[in-house]
């Protein structure tokens, strides 16, 4: 098994404080929208149900794990081939329990590596598969932008909408440059490092630090912490690794892509189904799509855990031409559950349960060395 550490007692209480908040604002916000109902608003009724969508609905509730988890296999076959679909399958469902806990869509990444990096993949490797990952996702929702801008009507969300492109669009940029020339960012933490290092009275030692492909006999390269050390490791061997997975599959980032857009294309459909499962005939698939679409621009880096609140509010604000206010928050609670709740929960009982067997693994090794140790 491999000797990544476990979770420290900070990071429990991170996503523990993460998840309490993820709790209250969800309750807020719906308990708000319901609220918001008066008497005499129409609401969702019984006999108005069509079933037939509630179907859709959970054919394409696996849907997104199984084609997130499909999407990683293909990288590692590439990067560090031996890498199981079960194992890429999990790691995706860590990182949608892990992001209800953490703030923007980024948090997911470490429960993602954490699976990874136990089913056999190099901590450097896991974390590159993550970052391009992350990548495909931004050229996909790019794709979609360009959709919702010139297809689309966007309507009167248009200019936080194209904030949101450039954003994201700069995110991506930057994450493809620095992994192509990571000088600029080696020197940049480096320096940092040395900043901290003087107003901290240079009461630790710095430690040379080499390119990954010079010898230790030449003069070193930089002087930054340890920490820094590793960090400018793991941007130089993403760099490797990125060169190698440019080189090496093409192909395979184009269908990187392509998966992380049928990924989006199925959070959109899922609200067009729960839209019309609730007998809401308003509207088109291209209207609602476009909606879709811009939501998940305005609320993709939203700063609190999970999305919650922002989601939720954005939701009710963006399709309140489609959705009626009495059946505002049975829409949201329908479209939640669908995209986010199932999958997470199912991430974060997935994780804990390794998470307490790696525990229960590390502790009966820790007991074994003792009592070799006592009787020798």
């Amino acid at each position: 098994m491999p000797s990544a550490p476990l979770l420290t007692s900070s990071s429990r209480r991170s996503l523990t404080i993460g998840g309490l908040i993820f709790i209250l604002l969800t309750i807020a916000v719906f308990s708000y929208q319901f609220y918001r109902i008066q008497a005499g608003d129409d609401l969702p009724r019984l006999n108005q149900l069509r079933w037939t969508y509630l179907i859709l609905i959970l054919c394409f509730l696996p849907l997104e794990a199984l084609v997130l988890g499909f999407r990683m296999w293909i990288m590692c076959r590439v990067l560090q081939p031996g890498i199981s679909f079960w194992t890429c399958f999990e790691a995706d469902l860590a990182s949608s329990g892990i992001a209800i806990l953490t703030p923007s869509q980024i948090g997911g990444g470490p429960g993602q590596i954490y699976i990874l990096n136990r089913g056999g993949a190099r901590l450097a490797t896991a974390l590159n598969a993550s970052l391009l990952a992350f990548i495909g996702t931004m050229l996909a929702l790019l794709g979609c932008g360009l959709y919702a801008l010139f297809v689309s009507d966007v309507g009167h969300v248009g200019p936080m909408f194209v904030g949101a492109v450039i954003i994201l669009a700069s995110i991506s940029a930057s994450m493809v440059f620095f992994g192509l020339c990571p000088g600029f960012f080696r020197a940049g933490i480096a320096a940092v490092s040395r900043i901290i290092w003087k107003i901290r009275g240079k009461s630790y030692p710095l430690m040379d630090w080499w390119l990954p492909d010079h010898p230790r006999t030449a003069s070193p390269a930089d002087r930054m912490d340890s920490f820094s050390c590793q960090l400018a490791d793991l941007v130089y061997t993403f760099r490797a690794d990125l060169r190698q997975y440019l080189r090496r599959g093409k192909i395979s980032f184009v269908i990187v892509c392509l998966l992380s857009l049928t990924f989006l294309v199925s959070r959109c459909l899922l609200a067009y189904f729960c839209v019309r499962f609730l007998g809401i005939e308003v509207s088109t698939i291209g209207i609602i799509l476009g909606n879709q679409i811009a939501l998940l621009f305005l609320t993709y880096l939203s700063p609190t855990p999970g999305n919650a609140g922002i989601a939720e509010g954005a939701s009710a604000w963006i399709m309140e031409n489609i959705v009626p206010l009495g059946f505002a928050p049975y829409y949201n609670l329908l479209w939640r559950l669908s995209t986010v709740y199932l999958a997470a929960t199912a991430g974060l009982i997935l994780l804990s349960h390794r998470i307490v067997a790696d525990h229960c693994y590390f502790n009966k090794s820790k007991f074994a060395s003792i009592h070799l140790s006592k009787k020798s």
